[in-house]
């Protein structure tokens, strides 16, 4: 899936959980725009590294 976390609708969530498993832990960035988390800064559309 090319779209960034932020973009996912309910039904991208609910078909691909195994997938947002693996992208959300551990979860090294936050987006600044929708609070998602993620492992890596290229899943979400302002990503920020946590401190």
């Amino acid at each position: 899936m090319s779209k960034t976390l932020c973009e996912w609708k309910r039904k991208d969530i609910e078909s691909k959980l195994s997938q947002l498993a693996d992208i959300v832990s551990p979860s090294h960035f936050i987006c600044k725009k929708c609070a998602r988390s993620a492992s890596d800064k290229k899943y979400l559309c302002k990503g920020t590294k946590l401190k």
